[in-house]
């Protein structure tokens, strides 16, 4: 008997925000089974719902037409149970593809069942947000409220050879919104005023044609977050090199990025539009720290969604897996090619910090690495 599989992850898209989920069928099945009632349960208690899609999908068995009709059924078991929810008719649009747009290639038993499914898309209405406050000024002026401060960021750049480059440096708020782009000059070096709010974070995100991005937090308040004499090394792109995408992070035990992410995404998006040979694949990273016991023998919980029954290595795994697709949802999404990428995900089994006890080395345990497959 094939287990019922599932997978549930978060992304930004342009209506607000997205959340999708997967329902898996048994062979040549079509009725829900508890686990995949338990899946649409999980994502149905999302609010503000704006539109339901719902796609059907078989494995290559069969003919076309009987495949049609099979994903047909699945769809309309699914639509049912939605409706039995209290939901109504006119929020959900359905489309049944039958075995047209398989995930892979149908080559053994795991694949073809990844592909017995109905994809649950579900739009949600965008979160009205207040106009934030001019925080950042360009021009000299006196600070206008008492909570901002009027500084000068200013540092060099440089490769992994020590020799200055030219790059872009933007300075964006804890919204992920660009305040400012300036170059460095020949020397790498940078400079620009800007009043910042003493009690926000900001991100400054660097990035070069020909090398891999970096970011840094800044905070006017925070000497651990300076803003003065930064100093930044952009490694030149390389096949075969692995490197750590700065500043992502995700809501807790989701994989729901965080705005404040969308600088260090962009920034990278930019090397894959001008790197048009570059190939990666995306790698996602969680935390678990050894003395927090066998993740196998401890139950799964969180005030987040755990699909039912996971332990902690099946959770991690799951999270981490997600967590690598939420990536490269966003830059398949903006454009890239997906054959130009690819996605793992290695739970807690790559720890940084695999005995960590502070929290910033448990930061650095939840990652997404970028691994360079190939430049040219």
């Amino acid at each position: 008997m094939i287990r019922t599989i599932f997978a549930l992850f978060i992304l930004i898209s342009s209506l607000g925000f997205s959340q999708k989920a997967f329902v898996y069928f048994k062979f040549n099945k079509h009725d829900l089974s508890q686990k995949g009632k338990e899946t649409i349960d999980s994502v149905l208690k999302i609010s503000n719902i704006e539109k339901i899609y719902l796609q059907g999908h078989c494995d290559s068995i069969g003919s076309h037409n009987y495949n049609d009709l099979l994903s047909t059924k699945r769809v309309n078991e699914v639509r049912a149970y939605i409706l039995s929810k209290n939901f109504p008719e006119s929020l959900i649009e359905i489309k049944c593809l039958g075995k047209r747009v398989a995930l892979n290639k149908n080559m053994n038993e795991q694949e073809r069942a990844l592909n017995r499914r109905v994809e649950i898309e579900m739009v949600l209405k965008p979160t009205v947000v207040a106009k934030p406050k001019d925080t950042v000024k360009t021009v000299s002026k006196t600070p206008v409220a008492k909570n901002e401060i009027e500084v000068m960021i200013n540092g060099i750049i440089l490769n992994e050879k020590k020799e200055p480059l030219i790059a872009e440096v933007t300075l964006s708020d804890k919204n992920g919104n660009e305040l400012k782009t300036v170059q460095s000059g020949k020397d790498g070096k940078y400079n620009f005023k800007a009043v910042l709010n003493k009690k926000e974070d900001y991100n400054l995100t660097f990035y070069n044609d020909s090398s891999f991005v970096s970011a840094k937090q800044i905070n006017a308040s925070n000497p651990r977050m300076p803003y003065k004499n930064l100093r930044t090394i952009l490694p030149i792109l390389k096949g075969g090199t692995n490197y750590v995408l700065e500043n992502l992070n995700f809501e807790g035990d989701t994989s729901q990025l965080i705005a404040a992410s969308l600088p260090s995404l962009e920034a990278l998006y930019k090397v894959m539009k001008k790197n048009k040979q570059l190939v990666i694949r995306i790698e996602g990273h969680v935390n678990f720290p050894h003395h927090w016991g066998n993740p196998k023998g401890i139950k799964a919980k969180s005030h987040r969604y755990v699909p039912p029954g996971m332990n902690y290595e099946q959770f991690n795994q799951w999270l981490s897996d997600d967590r690598a697709k939420a990536v490269y949802t966003y830059l398949v999404k903006k454009g890239v090619d997906p054959n130009r990428m690819s996605t793992i995900g290695y739970g807690a089994s790559k720890m940084l910090f695999p005995n960590t006890q502070s929290e910033t080395e448990m930061a650095l345990n939840r990652r997404v690495e970028i691994s360079v497959i190939s430049v040219k």
